[in-house]
């Protein structure tokens, strides 16, 4: 039976989007998507998709990924490139999606340029550039496959260097100021005033395995339990942890007419973190003291099926029974 709050997801007003959360299986078949075995190559970051547009535009034998994690980035990238078929975009925090998106050996290149180094405390978990980002980089790049990185910053170069030198990769290149084939905006503007550019070239020699947090059928289970009903209005803010997985009720929502409850949650495993809805429900709506209730997630949220997405409805259901 279906929730009385449900609705249905919301559709892909970018035809160039890719939305991972609605394929039925992780890390994706790139070569069904594109429709041919193209190489691929991605880029981190990709801003108003200039860089993007450009290269790809020039490598049509190539196919070209994008991330970002702007909407308003999508919008005027995909503007630019929406004619081109060997382009794809993606809304994500490219940490998760190079994990999760692509299998073992399957990146030709990955591409980084300018992005924030986050040198704050602060701002430590917003990095991209550690350890376990090249760990992840030296499983899903193919054998000889680079990371080519672009930046302002020279220490930030550096640091790259030294942290992918630690997980096996060979430095083919370190250059200050090079006169770069196809340049971003943001590097034109730099070069106009002056500003020095460093680029980073580096290969894959060693292959590491990854444990990724989704990897096969991406499917959600649901809960079917016996409902103490007072336990709801002990739900909101309610904090559950178990190792790597936090789940959290932000909010709590009865149905005007009925017995009914939409659940706000927020998940993290380990630094990714996911905002969607569960509901619950009585099993028989007909039935005036219904015992069993079913919770599962509400159908127009649609995050990643990681552990802690999974254990949310577990653990809420193990609550509201008690």
């Amino acid at each position: 039976m279906s929730s009385v709050f449900e609705g249905k997801s919301s559709s892909n007003l970018y035809v160039r989007e890719i939305k991972p959360a609605d394929f039925d299986y992780l890390p994706l078949d790139w070569s069904k998507i594109f429709g041919n075995n193209n190489n691929l190559i991605v880029e981190i970051g990709f801003g108003g998709g200039e860089f993007l547009q450009r290269y790809a535009s020039k490598h049509p034998e190539k196919n070209f990924v994008g991330f970002e994690v702007s909407i308003t980035s999508m919008k005027k990238a995909h503007n630019r490139i929406k004619d081109l078929e060997n382009v794809r975009l993606v809304i994500t925090d490219a940490r998760f999606g190079m994990r999760e998106f692509f299998g073992p050996k399957s990146v030709e290149k990955v591409i980084m340029n300018f992005p924030i180094p986050w040198d704050k405390k602060s701002h430590e978990r917003r990095r991209v550039i550690v350890p376990e980002f090249f760990e992840t980089l030296s499983n899903v790049l193919e054998d000889d496959g680079t990371f080519e990185l672009a930046t302002d910053v020279e220490w930030y170069a550096r640091q790259t260097i030294e942290i992918a030198q630690e997980k096996g990769f060979e430095l083919m290149s370190f250059v200050e100021n090079p006169d770069r084939e196809i340049k971003t905006r943001y590097e034109q503007k730099w070069i106009k005033y002056g500003r020095n550019i460093y680029s980073v070239i580096l290969r894959k020699k060693t292959h590491l395995e990854v444990e990724r947090l989704i990897g096969g059928h991406h499917e959600m289970p649901h809960a079917k339990c016996a409902v103490n009903e007072s336990k709801f209005d002990e739900l909101k803010g309610k904090v559950f942890k178990d190792r790597s997985k936090v789940v959290v009720v932000k909010g709590l929502y009865k149905q005007m007419e009925g017995k009914a409850y939409l659940i706000k949650i927020i998940s993290t495993d380990g630094e990714f973190q996911q905002h969607y809805y569960l509901v619950a429900y009585p099993e028989d709506l007909s039935e005036e003291n219904s015992k069993e209730w079913i919770i599962k997630l509400d159908s127009a949220s649609n995050p990643y099926r990681t552990p802690a997405v999974k254990w949310s409805v577990q653990v809420l259901a193990d609550f509201l029974s008690q």
